[in-house]
């Protein structure tokens, strides 16, 4: 008898707690209904009223909601009629009568609010992501050159991101002989006269930097600076070499000129100038990668 007492006793401590518990969702139920109620009087009265504060009821509704519909039919009689009370309230407010029973009845149709927001006021819609780009690659190309007419050999470098890129270039003398003294040329010599033999060589150094610029995906320009020397050596009847000082150069040194790709192979096409006073072009091949 006595544990037949004792679990009627515990039937009904549970049943008096889930009473409590839905007690409590439909007090935060109808507190929902009475803030919708006064919003919506709020609006027709004219007031701008914040978007802020129907997302706060929205997220409010969807925990109730969920709560609610968990527990569907487990609610005591009076409970069920509270909520009848409390819904038809509301329904009586905004003017309408549901003629049918959402899949969830229990949802508060919070966005009828929504036509009375002045537009200003409405949350701005998520900002859309930028489309996605590859990134741009670096490209580096390796180039050999000549100089004509002075016929030098030379080299360059160039990396490129895009459109813009830079480069290095330069000129290196490749078995010049050294000169043993200077002459001009008109054959004097500090000393007299040079007998010379009819050859001839030139010495040209150069090194410069500067930018690449691609208007079109097959054609590069560049154009930059740097320092250059340029001699011109004779030999003389005895065998020794001369430089011709009045046809030296020094100083600064420009180039110039178009880079042709065709997929990796390239063709160089300048020109480049020592002091103002010499004037080379110059052609060359190279690959990119």
């Amino acid at each position: 008898m006595r544990r037949l007492i004792a679990y009627f006793l515990a039937v009904f401590l549970c049943v008096n707690l889930y009473a409590q518990g839905w007690d409590a969702a439909l007090d935060r139920y109808e507190r929902i209904c009475d803030e919708c109620i006064d919003l919506r009087a709020r609006a027709a009265a004219g007031e701008k009223i914040a978007s802020s504060e129907i997302t706060s009821l929205l997220g409010q509704l969807s925990s109730l909601r969920k709560t609610l519909s968990e527990a569907r039919g487990k609610m005591t009689a009076s409970q069920v009629q509270r909520y009848e009370t409390i819904r038809g309230r509301y329904e009586d407010a905004f003017g309408e009568r549901r003629k049918t029973v959402d899949a969830v009845p229990y949802a508060v149709p919070v966005l009828s609010l929504l036509p009375k927001i002045p537009e200003t006021d409405r949350p701005s819609p998520e900002p859309s992501l930028p489309p996605f780009r590859e990134p741009v690659p670096l490209r580096f190309g390796a180039f050999i050159y000549t100089s004509i007419p002075d016929w030098s050999l030379g080299a360059m470098a160039t990396i490129s991101k895009g459109r813009w890129g830079g480069f290095l270039k330069g000129a290196f003398p490749i078995g010049t002989p050294r000169a043993a003294y200077d002459c001009f040329s008109d054959g004097t010599t500090p000393s007299g006269y040079i007998w010379t033999s009819g050859r001839k060589r030139m010495s040209r150094f150069s090194i410069t930097a500067g930018a690449t610029f691609a208007p079109l995906p097959f054609l590069s320009v560049y154009a930059g600076a740097g320092y250059g020397a340029r001699k011109l050596l004779w030999e003389d009847a005895a065998g020794k070499w001369a430089s011709v000082r009045d046809r030296a150069a020094k100083g600064l040194a420009v180039d110039a000129g178009i880079i042709l790709t065709f997929n990796r192979f390239s063709i160089l096409a300048g020109a480049s100038g020592i002091a103002f006073r010499t004037l080379s072009a110059e052609v060359g091949v190279g690959l990119i990668f």
